[in-house]
C-alpha cells in the first residue's frame, strides 16, 4: 500500500511542480485527498494496516471534498498570516506598544491578505511548484532512502531536492503560463 501511495504522489507531484497552474483545481482534489489520506493514517497505530488504510480513505475523501470551496479562502489567510508575521518582528524589533502592535496588526493582516487574493494566479504557480516538489520528494522517499521524509528527522538532501524541484517548476509554469489570467478572473 505504501509503494502505492509513493507512486501516486510522484505523479501528482510532477503534474503539480511542471503544470500545476492550468490543473489547479483538479489537483487540489489530489492534494486534498492525499493530505487526508496521510492524516488519517496517522490517527491509527502501527499494525492496524486495515484501519489505517480505512482512516486514511475516509479522511482522504473529506479533505478531497473540502480542497476546492476553501482554497481562495486559504490565499487570504496565508497572506494575513504572512502580513502579521512581518508586522509583529518589526513591531518587537522597534518596541512598540502592544496595543499598536495590535491595530496594526489588523490592518497590515488585512492589506496582505487582500494583495495576495489580487496575485492568486502567481500565488497558484508558486504553490503548485512547491507542493509539488515536496509530493514528488515524498513520493521519491518511498524508493529512495536519502530522501525519505517519514522518519522525524532533519533531511538536507531532501530541502536541496524540494528548493530545486520547486524553483525549476515555478520558473517553467511562470514561463508558459505568465499571460493567464485563470484564478484572478473567476473566484
Amino acid at each position: 500500500m505504501d509503494a502505492g501511495i509513493g507512486i501516486l504522489a510522484i505523479m501528482v507531484g510532477l503534474m503539480s511542480c511542471f503544470f500545476g497552474y492550468p490543473l489547479f483545481r483538479v489537483m487540489l482534489i489530489f492534494a486534498g485527498f492525499i493530505g487526508g489520506y496521510l492524516i488519517g493514517q496517522s490517527f491509527v497505530q502501527t499494525g492496524h494496516g486495515w484501519l489505517a488504510f480505512l482512516s486514511g480513505i475516509t479522511a482522504g475523501i473529506i479533505m478531497a471534498l473540502f480542497a476546492y470551496p476553501l482554497w481562495s479562502v486559504g490565499v487570504f489567510v496565508i497572506g494575513a498570516a504572512l502580513g502579521i508575521i512581518i508586522l509583529s518582528s518589526i513591531a518587537i524589533i522597534l518596541n512598540t506598544s502592544l496595543t499598536v502592535m495590535i491595530v496594526l496588526a489588523v490592518i497590515v493582516a488585512g492589506l496582505m491578505g487582500f494583495l495576495f487574493y489580487q496575485v492568486r494566479d502567481f500565488f497558484v504557480m508558486l504553490t503548485t511548484g512547491f507542493y509539488g516538489a515536496v509530493e514528488i520528494v515524498y513520493g521519491a522517499g518511498y524508493f529512495i532512502p536519502i530522501l525519505s521524509l517519514r522518519h522525524g528527522s532533519p533531511n538536507f538532501f531532501a530541502l536541496a531536492a524540494v528548493i530545486l524541484l520547486s524553483s525549476i517548476g515555478f520558473l517553467l509554469q511562470y514561463h508558459l503560463f505568465k499571460d493567464r489570467q485563470i484564478y484572478s478572473i473567476t473566484p
